[in-house]
């Protein structure tokens, strides 16, 4: 049992088209997540008035959502297609840190951050889809940046 723990922490990042979709995934669940928080924020500007979401950043949001799920669908139709050999990072991390961004983007009201960390998946996914390592780790770096630097809520 030790022994799948220690090889799945090795195995590298996007090597397999099961690797693939499960960016896949992640990328569809930051987009939930995303029209989770606008609506929330929707909602809290109804009862808040001018203080809340502008319908313009509500809009960026949701084209945002829209290219996430979009690019998820590129990658479930084709993930065989968009497996990247000689990463230097481990699908866990990536896992983690796509867990990160949603967390991150659920529990901050920072329409700004969304905007932000929503923009960074989306040159993630375009990385993988295009096949580049250097611009994936690039991505993945800032991801992380973003991460660090968001607004505490």
């Amino acid at each position: 049992m030790m022994t799948s723990v220690i090889t799945e922490r090795r195995e590298a990042a996007l090597s397999s088209a099961m690797r693939v979709e499960q960016l896949a995934d992640s990328l569809s669940q930051a987009a939930a997540t995303l029209h989770g928080a606008v609506m929330r924020a929707i909602r809290k500007r109804a009862s808040q008035g001018e203080n809340g979401i502008s319908q313009t950043q509500a809009q960026a949001v949701f084209a945002l959502e829209v290219a996430l799920r979009q690019q998820a669908n590129q990658l479930y139709a084709d993930a065989a297609g968009h497996t990247v050999e000689g990463l230097d990072a481990a699908q866990r991390q990536l896992s983690g840190l796509l867990d990160a961004v949603r967390l991150s983007i659920a529990r901050n009201d920072n329409v700004r951050h969304w905007i932000s960390l929503a923009t960074s998946l989306l040159n993630l996914g375009s990385a993988v889809i295009a096949g580049h390592p250097e611009r994936i780790l690039a991505s993945v770096d800032k991801v992380r940046e973003r991460l660090q630097t968001a607004p505490h809520a």
